[in-house]
C-alpha cells in the first residue's frame, strides 16, 4: 500500500527504499538466471549406439542398389544377346528391396505399438507418422518410372536414368515447401494441426529415429523439448534442411547431364554411382557440422548463466 502524508498526498519514496526495490529486483533477476539450465535438453540418441546397425544397413543398400545390378547388367550385356529392356528388368529387380522390406515394418509398429512409436498426440488406430506417408509416395515415385521405362516396345532410357532424380526431386520440393513455416492443415508426425511447419529434416529426425532406430516415443519429447529449448538447435535444423535441398539440386544437375552426355552403357553405372556419391560427401559434411554448432550450443547455455561484468546476463546473443 502506498504511504501517504499527513495532507493526503503519496510520501516520496526514500533513497533507502529505491535502493531497496532494485536490490530485490536485481535478486530476482540473479535467481532467474542461476535457475536456468546450464546444458540442453538431452537427446538419449546418437548414432555411436546404432554404429554395427548403421554400417550393416549401409553395406546392405550399397550392395543392393548400386553393386548388384551393375553386376548382373553389364555381365548380361557383355555375355548375352537380351534385348535392353530384358537386361534392365532382371539387373533392377534388387533396386530399392531392403526399402521395401522396412516399409511393412514401419507400418506393423506404428498400428500395433502405437503406444510406443506413434507420433505424440495421436490416437488414432491407424495414425501413421509423416514420414511413413512420404516414404509410400516416394516408393510410388521410384517405382513406376522404371516400370514405365522398360515396359513399352522401345524402352525410354533417359526416364530410366533419371529415375533417381525424381525421388531426389520429391525430397528437395519437400523440404523447399517446409521452409515456410505456414500453419498445418493437418496433423504432421507429432505437430498438431494448425501448428507452425517445421523444416522437412525436423520431422525426418524425429519419425526415422523414433521408429525405425527404435527409440519409440521417448524420443519425440526429447526432441521437441530440444526445440523449444535451443535457439541454436532451430537454426542447425533449419540450414540442414536448406543444405540438403541444395544438395538435391546439385545432384539432379549432375544426373542430367550423366544422362544426356555419355552413353547408355556409362550412364547406367555413373547414375547409380554419383547418388550414392553425393549422400556419402553430404553427410560427411553434416556429421562435422552438426558437432560443431552443438558445441557451440552446449557453450551458449554455459555461458548464459555465468556472470559478466558483474552481472547475471540471462541471454546471450546467439554465436
Amino acid at each position: 500500500m502506498t504511504e501517504t502524508r499527513e495532507n493526503g498526498l503519496p510520501r516520496s519514496p526514500s533513497p533507502r527504499d529505491t535502493i531497496s526495490s532494485l536490490s530485490s529486483l536485481k535478486k530476482e533477476e540473479n535467481d532467474l538466471a542461476n535457475h536456468l539450465p546450464n546444458t540442453p535438453p538431452p537427446l538419449s540418441f546418437s548414432p555411436w549406439m546404432k554404429k554395427y546397425s548403421i554400417v550393416v544397413c549401409s553395406v546392405g543398400i550399397l550392395f543392393f542398389d548400386l553393386v548388384l545390378p551393375c553386376i548382373i547388367y553389364y555381365t548380361l550385356d557383355a555375355f548375352t544377346d537380351l534385348e535392353i529392356e530384358i537386361n534392365l528388368g532382371i539387373s533392377c529387380a534388387s533396386l530399392g528391396l531392403g526399402e521395401l522390406m522396412e516399409l511393412p515394418l514401419r507400418g506393423y509398429r506404428l498400428v500395433k505399438q502405437r503406444e510406443n512409436y506413434a507420433p505424440l498426440g495421436q490416437t488414432a488406430k491407424w495414425g501413421f507418422d509423416f514420414f511413413f506417408w512420404w516414404y509410400v509416395v516416394a516408393t510410388v515415385i521410384g517405382v513406376v518410372p522404371y516400370v514405365f521405362a522398360t515396359s513399352l516396345e522401345e524402352p525410354v532410357l533417359w526416364l530410366f536414368l533419371m529415375t533417381p532424380g525424381f525421388l531426389v526431386g520429391f525430397a528437395c520440393a519437400t523440404a523447399a515447401i517446409s521452409a515456410f513455416p505456414f500453419r498445418l492443415p493437418f496433423r504432421v508426425s507429432s505437430d498438431a494441426k494448425g501448428v507452425r511447419c517445421k523444416p522437412f529434416a525436423y520431422y525426418v529426425i524425429e519419425d526415422f529415429v523414433s521408429v525405425d532406430a527404435g527409440q519409440m516415443r521417448v524420443f519425440r519429447e526429447e526432441l521437441r523439448a530440444r526445440w523449444e529449448a535451443s535457439p541454436i538447435f532451430r537454426r542447425l535444423i533449419w540450414d540442414v534442411n536448406i543444405w540438403w535441398m541444395f544438395g538435391g539440386v546439385n545432384f539432379i544437375g549432375a544426373l542430367a547431364g550423366v544422362t544426356w552426355g555419355v552413353s547408355f552403357n556409362v550412364a547406367y553405372g555413373l547414375s547409380f554411382g554419383i547418388l550414392f556419391i553425393w549422400i556419402g560427401i553430404w553427410a560427411l559434411i553434416t556429421w562435422l557440422w552438426v558437432r560443431r554448432e552443438l558445441r557451440k550450443e552446449r557453450e551458449w547455455f554455459t555461458k548464459r548463466t555465468v556472470r559478466i561484468g558483474g552481472e547475471v546476463t540471462p541471454e546471450l546473443d546467439i554465436p
